[in-house]
């Protein structure tokens, strides 16, 4: 029996090679799950969890009809956002071939995933043609999600973004 730090008989026994084997799946799992994670829109927690998933099939056609309807959205947020400083984010949102969009109403809804009671939501004006901005402030540091939700008509749109806030 040679042992020595140059013997490569180890790399032929299946042990071995299982080992090897379930941790590169383990990895490329987490990976997976990782990527997933950050593609997906944010999981809020939602009071009406069971209703919603009965109405999953409504959800889907909205998601159609979201994308059916070619409008395009983009957050402008502060790049050092901190603890109750009171700050402007901006919206632009675009119809088909980037027109801008006279939209009824424009929402912007602030959740922390981690604490459902500090959520708060806030109504946008049109500062320019398809351009809306709010004054925000918020009062605890760490991870939240910007929904904004803007209708014209019968027609809703859409559009998530996750931001920190510093303390």
């Amino acid at each position: 029996m040679n042992i020595s730090q140059s013997n490569k008989e180890a790399l032929k026994n299946p042990w071995v090679l299982a080992i090897i084997l379930f941790v590169l799946t383990f990895v490329s799992m987490n990976a997976v799950f990782i990527y997933l994670a950050f593609q997906s829109p944010p999981s809020l927690v939602d009071k009406n969890f069971y209703e919603n998933g009965e109405n999953y099939e409504q959800i889907q056609k909205k998601i159609k009809q979201q994308k059916a309807l070619g409008w395009s959205g983009a957050f402008f947020i502060p790049t050092k956002t901190r603890v109750n400083q009171t700050q402007k984010y901006e919206v632009l949102l675009q119809g088909k071939n980037s027109t801008s969009l006279a939209l009824d109403s424009v929402m912007i809804k602030a959740y922390r995933p981690s604490d459902a009671k500090a959520d708060f939501s806030a109504s946008m004006t049109n500062s320019k043609p398809g351009m809306y901005e709010t004054e925000l402030s918020f009062n605890l540091p760490g991870t939240w999600d910007l929904v904004v939700e803007a209708v014209e008509g019968g027609k809703e749109f859409v559009m998530h973004k996750r931001i920190t806030i510093a303390p």
